[in-house]
């Protein structure tokens, strides 16, 4: 149920901000638009360089856990799900998703491109539940909550992978926006 919500609430917000951006910005010429994401890009880099203070912008809040508790596993997860997925919601830990709606909102991805967004969140949340044994240390909790751990102590690492990955899709826009 986590994974229907997360992929029907992505659907729906980057369905939203494809369409917002069509009637706002009708069809632009292709360079502007180009130039325009690139722009995009490049604030999202600046944010997640660190440099002048500034950080992700976010809504510093979680998926109130109580979801689980007063709804039930299922409907609790699909609430989660739901929740998480419109993108703005919870926190971030990069920018990456704010440039993504940002191409969306220019028209340069389609607006299934949530589905690619929900697969990054949920294919990995599958396998920690699915797949990575629990731990076998009889002390601690048999969830795998051990790989959350090990997760958040490279939360740099992610952080310094994702603003490589921007600014890879930034070059790749700017010289597409040239070459075109």
């Amino acid at each position: 149920m986590l994974a229907f919500g997360f992929t029907l609430s992505a659907l729906s917000m980057y369905g939203l901000v494809h369409l917002l951006g069509s009637t706002l910005f009708g069809e632009m010429d292709g360079t502007g638009t180009k130039l325009a994401a690139a722009l995009v890009m490049l604030g999202c880099m600046v944010i997640d360089s660190g440099l002048f203070g500034l950080s992700t912008p976010m809504w510093r809040r979680q998926t109130p856990r109580d979801h689980f508790y007063r709804f039930g596993p299922v409907r609790g997860a699909l609430l989660w799900g739901l929740d998480t997925g419109l993108v703005v919601t919870t926190f971030r830990v990069t920018s990456l998703s704010w440039a993504a709606l940002g191409v969306t909102l220019l028209g340069l991805v389609p607006w299934w491109a949530g589905l690619a967004y929900a697969l990054g969140f949920t294919v990995p949340s599958f396998a920690m539940v699915a797949i990575v044994p629990p731990s076998k240390d009889p002390v601690e909790i048999p969830e795998p909550t051990w790989l959350m751990d090990w997760l958040m102590n490279r939360e740099k690492l992610v952080k310094r992978m994702a603003l490589g990955l921007l600014t890879a899709a930034f070059a790749g826009v700017v010289a597409s926006a040239f070459l075109s």
